[in-house]
């Protein structure tokens, strides 16, 4: 999380292109096993250019995602692009990253504890949406840690599913390039790449909100690095099957 920046150093940047290890996400890590792939960004862009498909796929998808990338840190000329000031409420803590995949590429059921807005840079994208409290209703809360989010353990479709005929708490929104999305904190969404983009997602809130929130979640976070909270069973290490997914042993 950082504050807004009113001015960034134009510099290109440094080389070669490494990414920050477990950048690179196998399959579904929300709901299903977590996995990391550890390629350069020149040899991830590099495998993004044959995948032309459009359309939906199953969970167990393994696709890889480039998550949670500081584009602007690596590229900080682009941040003349982004109109910051008129992007985020007057004074915002704010913190940007970019989601770069393939088509059908996916990020499980979700809520975000900040505010965020979905700016799609390249590519079609769409966004499965639930209302607030519809996840836990359901009894489907999942126990899997992930530091500024909480995770279902079941996907948009089954939960719709279960759904009575009548509930409107369901939407869907396709985002198409230059198009922004605002999705309020404790919005549940799965999203999926309709084809192979890129998106810019901008979480904000006020200081005293930010300040709030990161006080529990360098708690939570020190409990989790611990061990004392959902050892083992997180968005951000490999588990037992994602470290021999990566590694090519058998599950």
């Amino acid at each position: 999380m950082v504050l807004p920046h009113q001015h960034r150093p134009h510099h290109p940047p440094s080389a070669p292109t490494e990414l920050t290890k477990n950048s690179v996400v196998k399959g579904n890590r929300e709901k299903d096993h977590t996995a990391f792939t550890e390629p350069t960004l020149g040899e991830y862009l590099d495998s993004l250019t044959g995948g032309c498909l459009t359309g939906e796929s199953p969970d167990g998808d393994d696709r890889t995602y480039l998550k949670e990338f500081d584009l602007l840190k690596r590229f900080p000329g682009l941040w003349g692009d982004l109109r910051h000031e008129q992007m985020f409420p007057r004074g915002s803590v704010t913190s940007c990253s970019t989601w770069i995949g393939p088509a059908l590429a996916r990020t499980g059921l979700h809520h975000d504890l900040l505010d965020n807005l979905a700016v799609q840079i390249t590519g079609r994208k769409r966004f499965y949406l639930a209302r607030p409290g519809t996840v836990e209703r359901a009894g489907a809360l999942s126990a899997k840690y992930d530091a500024w989010a909480r995770l279902s353990r079941v996907g948009i479709a089954e939960l719709a599913a279960a759904a009575p005929a009548t509930s409107d708490d369901f939407f869907a929104v396709d985002l198409e390039p230059g198009d922004v999305l605002y999705v309020p904190a404790r919005w549940w969404r799965e999203v999926i790449n309709l084809s192979a983009g890129i998106l810019l997602s901008g979480f904000f809130g006020s200081t005293m909100r930010v300040t709030s929130l990161w006080a529990r979640v360098r708690l939570r976070d020190t409990l989790h690095r611990a061990g004392l909270l959902s050892p083992g069973n997180c968005t951000c290490h490999a588990d037992r099957r994602g470290a021999q997914h990566r590694s090519g042993g058998t599950p």
